[in-house]
């Protein structure tokens, strides 16, 4: 008769043959004889698993371990198994086990950093991964793993230290190249373009590498490469909506926007059914809605194509259109900070400022928001009791924006609160003056303590502004020693008489809906020829330039070149009969003095102007002149000359 040993090695014999049903007889014979043999239980319960009888296995495996509970080998099978049934938290115990019984195993530290991963421990699956490659420092996968896990936890440099290692073991590991490259992406590295040309050869299936790459090659300035590299992606996976859209911005940059149009109509024609593709030729197509309408039909749940359609239908004037569609976006996809901050303009737009400024604190989640979230440790005030505490209020976006609602400082110092209020530097002389304001701090300057912060935007949403309840201007004054000076000077023994008019055409290029709501100077022309009135420039900045080589009128004083600061702009604009602006800064601050003022305005205007009226409840001087059609800046003059006409002859 065979002995245990013999029995046992026979068995194991038939198992690794793959005479697995004669070795499973064999394996429980033995059992029935000596119930508690480890390698028996072991070993069959490695049998019952390549079998897929996982709870079987599991109890075998198990009662080997408990038997043998200083075995590292049993522990590193039970643990496999536990991953294999979705337990990867009882796999990570077992491989811990094993590998204190056994540290110097790189084949136990390299799967327990998996199995970590999977349970969503990233920090034991790095020191995991490093342990290994101590361990085995020739090994390039676990540099590759951990180099990904660091790039994955914002770690760029340690990423990068890790998957130059990578690569210098394994120069053929397509993976490493790839997250080195987008590693050097995010450092700004030009060695970026180059590094991901190499994962992309590497990894000649992988549409993500060519599109890294095509970004790369974008950031890079190579409009060109960057296109084909896109191209190449699409061919690869069609559906990747990021990727169309990168290539429309790459075709415009290379060609312009008709170049940009060509080319995705030639693509779509082989893809008439890619309903991204459609997207992104809208993007191309700035005026157009067909091929809105086209994607949609495609794909009807298509976010981006919804939001697009709805903010085109908002700048045409059709709002409750753009409206339902904007709600449709939301609920789709109610997490996307994009959907709901278009859904806010619309909603502002239409007059509905209580959800407006709900969907408006989305702002701060958009990813190319013009500005970005402070990151001050103090809570956010939404209207709580604030008596006896201090608040400092905070300029976001633009100038115009935080004279507009400045308004709201002497508000939050009504409820008891001490104010600070923090604003770029050429706006500090302007608001020093305003009720209710302790200190108004240049933006850069150290800040005193405070317990609560709110950015100047996000006051509507705390006072729950509607429209009949907009504070109401004047809420500015003009300093009295500049305002005085000032009129002597527009006033001066050798100036005649007339309406006296201070004239601004044009507002910041870099805000990107500046072409459409400037008419420049040219377009202004008409009101420059109106007899009886006297035009003094206050326009500054790069709007200033239309000046150069241009002929004006004797009538035309320009006063930039005396102008220091808002608080200067101020006083010249309480000296004068009447402000004609733009929609831009210098526009909110005659509204916020409180002195006459005629806002030209874009046929899709911006949400604060609110659609068809002539006035605005946020500035009760104002008047308000629209383009009838878009680009129509000629109708709108002739009807501000008229108006001027009138005005003059009256004065």
């Amino acid at each position: 008769m065979a002995t245990l040993d013999e029995a046992l090695g026979i068995a194991l014999d038939l198992h690794t043959a793959g005479r697995t049903e004669e070795a499973e007889t064999l394996y429980g014979r033995i059992l029935d004889a000596v119930p508690d043999e480890p390698n028996a239980l072991h070993l069959y319960g490695l049998l019952c698993a390549q079998g897929g009888r996982l709870e079987q296995a599991a109890d075998l495996l198990g009662r080997a371990v408990a038997l043998r509970p200083g075995q590292p080998e049993y522990r590193a099978n039970l643990a496999t198994l536990h991953q294999a049934r979705g337990n990867p938290a009882a796999a990570v115990a077992e491989y811990r086990t094993a590998l204190r019984l056994c540290p110097d195993s790189a084949a136990l530290a390299f799967p327990l950093a998996g199995v970590a991963r999977q349970a969503g421990d990233s920090g034991l699956a790095l020191a995991a991964y490093r342990r290994t490659a101590l361990i085995q420092p020739d090994l390039a996968e676990p540099m590759v793993q951990a180099g990904i896990l660091l790039r994955y936890a914002g770690r760029t440099d340690e990423a990068v230290t890790a998957l130059r290692r990578a690569v210098r073991l394994r120069p053929d590991h397509g993976e490493a190249w790839h997250h080195l490259g987008v590693a050097l992406q995010r450092t700004r590295d030009p060695e970026a373009a180059t590094t991901l040309a190499q994962a992309a050869t590497l990894l000649p299936e992988d549409a993500t590498a060519r599109l890294n790459l095509g970004r790369a090659r974008y950031d890079a300035g190579h409009w060109g490469a960057a296109a084909a590299a896109l191209c190449h992606a699409l061919a690869l996976d069609p559906a990747r909506d990021d990727v169309w859209e990168l290539l429309a911005a790459a075709r415009r940059k290379a060609g312009g926007e008709g170049e940009a149009v060509t080319a995705l109509r030639r693509l779509l024609r082989l893809r008439p059914d890619a309903a991204n593709g459609w997207h992104a030729l809208s993007l191309a197509e700035p005026g157009a809605l067909g091929s809105l309408r086209r994607a949609l039909a495609l794909q009807p749940d298509h976010r981006n194509a919804l939001s697009g359609l709805a903010n085109r239908l908002r700048d045409r004037g059709a709002v409750a259109a753009s409206l339902r569609l904007h709600d449709r976006a939301v609920r789709l996809e109610p997490a996307s900070a994009e959907a709901r901050w278009n859904r806010s303009l619309a909603r502002l737009l239409a007059g509905d400022l209580t959800g407006g400024w709900e969907d408006y604190e989305a702002r701060w989640g958009v990813a190319d928001f013009p500005t970005r979230p402070r990151g001050l440790p103090q809570p956010l005030w939404s209207g709580e009791g604030i008596a006896g505490q201090t608040i400092l209020l905070h300029e976001e976006q633009g100038r115009g924006d935080a004279i507009q609602f400045v308004r709201y400082a002497p508000l939050v110092a009504a409820r008891g609160a001490r104010v600070l209020l923090e604003v770029g530097a050429d706006l500090v002389p302007l608001f020093r003056g305003l009720p209710g304001v302790e200190r108004v701090v240049a933006r850069g300057e150290p800040l005193p303590a405070f317990d609560w912060q709110c950015p100047l935007l996000s006051l509507p949403r705390a006072f729950a502004t509607r429209l009949e309840t907009i504070p109401a201007a004047p809420y500015l004054t003009a300093d009295p020693a500049r305002a005085a000076a000032w009129r002597e000077r527009l006033a001066g023994p050798d100036q005649p008489g007339g309406l006296t008019v201070g004239l601004v055409w044009a507002g910041n290029p870099q805000f990107a809906g500046d072409r459409e709501r400037s008419p420049g100077l040219a377009a202004l022309a008409p009101l420059l020829a109106v007899p009886g009135c006297r035009f003094f420039g206050l326009q500054l900045g790069p709007g200033h330039d239309a000046l150069a080589g241009r002929a004006m009128p004797p009538s035309f004083t320009d006063l930039a070149p005396e102008i220091r600061d808002f608080a200067d702009t101020a006083a010249i604009m309480a000296s004068v009969d009447l402000v004609v602006s733009s929609c831009t800064a210098p526009a909110h601050l005659a509204g916020a003095l409180g002195v006459p003022l005629w806002v030209l305005l874009s046929h899709a205007p911006d949400w604060r102007w609110l659609l068809d009226r002539a006035d605005s409840p946020w500035y009760p001087t104002a008047r308000l002149f629209r383009q009838p059609r878009p680009g129509d800046w000629a109708a709108v003059a002739a009807e501000v000359a008229a108006a001027l006409a009138e005005r003059a002859a009256h004065s």
